[in-house]
């Protein structure tokens, strides 16, 4: 089933999907707030490859816990994340935005995470905005 980040109704979907991650990773911790997002190819080249761009699509999460923030990414065709890029303290993980640009549509979310040379964007589409301002508030 494909995943489209931007519908509302999919995102109690994919906060589930989140929280089970976390919890495989770590089962003492507690998710308490779930930011979904899309990243890949710059919107440009999406819009050059057409469909094609699907499959370099990556569904993004910031899973943030009591004591953690988690970053996770899965494939955007299940929604599932399937790996941990990052897990940084709470007190820390105001490091871990490198930049944030609100949009209408869609706000974009730089991040510096530990294997990666440049800031990584994920794009957080209007519905899940609350959450996004919730996470930044945190910080």
């Amino acid at each position: 089933m494909a995943s489209t980040v931007g519908t509302s109704d999919r995102l109690p979907e994919l906060a589930s999907g989140a929280r089970r991650a976390v919890l495989r990773l770590d089962p003492t911790e507690r998710p308490r707030l779930i930011v979904p997002g899309t990243g890949g190819p710059h919107p440009l080249v999406q819009g050059l490859l057409g469909p094609m761009a699907m499959v370099l699509m990556r569904t993004y999460y910031l899973a943030v816990t009591d004591r953690s923030v988690f970053v996770l990414r899965g494939p955007r065709s299940t929604g599932e994340p399937e790996e941990a890029l990052a897990v940084v303290p709470l007190e820390q993980a105001g490091a871990l935005v490198a930049k944030v640009a609100h949009g209408r549509r869609r706000s974009r979310v730089w991040l510096r995470l530990p294997q990666a040379k440049r800031p990584v964007r994920m794009e957080v589409w209007f519905t899940s905005r609350p959450q996004l301002d919730a996470f930044l508030a945190r910080l």
